[in-house]
């Protein structure tokens, strides 16, 4: 082994290029030092655009969550038995539909009942139906979990036929049977609160709470689009001329122009005698219903 020469080995170290051993992209020595490469937070149009996106997934989880709780909330009152809408209907009844606010004359529920008669019969399944008169002069009918209908006066004034009044009926009839009311109290009690209910650690006295809150608000435009659908078939197994359905829905229309349909939470009047009347009707010949002419509440 040759002893080293210091010479060399300084000669050797100072004609060392020292950007040598550093990465490709690194600077050379002695290259001109440009600004820094634009990244994250360095444009303004990149900042807006991660900004938006981040707002934009927000967005999607806070919808996307709204869904879930909703589908969950829908399943599990698929767990609950009949009998949770049947306790909680018959206290919001009592409540809502008191002896005092109910017609005197004994005649316009004995009509009610006469028109329901056959869609009770056509139904089938575990519901049962009680149906009570309002004296109130709103156009409105309401139906509550269990299979509680009430109607108000001012609808059988409005009515021209008992075809119209039955349509009505199959309308509400449906709501109980989809369970409809049982849904959006499910839905404001909230997920875990739902589940529950089903396990039973929920006072079903609260959930009464909300169904009174909720009755004198709209159904949403899928539930109601349902009911009249499901309603619509009803007439027709019942053998009840199902035209009383567009033509009660054309006079709504005409009295109470609503909002436009994409702006409406729920399908306005005009929309529904249309699908209504894009239904059909009867093969044969339809029962005759009573008319409501000459039917008040006192």
């Amino acid at each position: 082994m040759s002893p080293r020469d210091p010479k060399n080995e300084s000669r050797s170290f100072k004609s060392a290029d020292p950007s040598a051993s550093l990465p490709p992209h690194a600077p050379r020595a002695g290259a001109p030092i440009g600004p820094p490469p634009q990244g994250f937070g360095h444009s303004r149009k990149r900042m807006a655009l991660e900004i938006g996106g981040v707002l934009l997934v927000l967005v999607l989880l806070v919808w996307g969550g709204i869904a879930l709780v909703g589908g969950v909330a829908s399943m599990v009152v698929g767990l609950m038995p009949i009998s949770v809408d049947q306790t909680i209907g018959e206290a919001t009844w009592n409540q809502m539909v008191p002896a005092e606010k109910r017609c005197t004359d004994p005649a316009a529920l004995a009509y009610v009942q006469a028109v329901a008669a056959p869609l009770v019969e056509a139904y089938e399944g575990e519901h049962t139906f009680t149906f009570a008169v309002i004296d109130a002069p709103e156009v409105n009918a309401f139906a509550l979990p269990g299979g509680f209908i009430a109607v108000h006066s001012g609808l059988l004034e409005k009515a021209e036929s008992g075809e119209e009044v039955a349509a009505v009926l199959a309308h509400e009839i449906h709501h109980v049977t989809e369970r409809h009311g049982l849904r959006r109290i499910a839905g404001q009690l909230g997920l875990f609160a739902a589940i529950g209910a089903v396990l039973g650690a929920v006072d079903l006295g609260s959930m009464t709470g909300i169904a009174v809150s909720l009755a004198g608000n709209a159904y949403s435009r899928d539930q109601e689009s349902e009911a009249d659908a499901l309603g619509h078939a009803l007439l027709v197994k019942a053998n009840i001329d199902p035209a009383g359905m567009a033509t009660f829905f054309d006079r709504l229309a005409a009295s109470s122009p609503g909002v436009p349909a994409m702006l409406s939470t729920h399908p306005g009047s005009d929309e529904r005698a249309t699908l209504a009347r894009e239904r059909g009707g009867l093969d044969g010949a339809p029962r005759t219903l009573p008319t409501p002419d000459g039917v008040r509440c006192r």
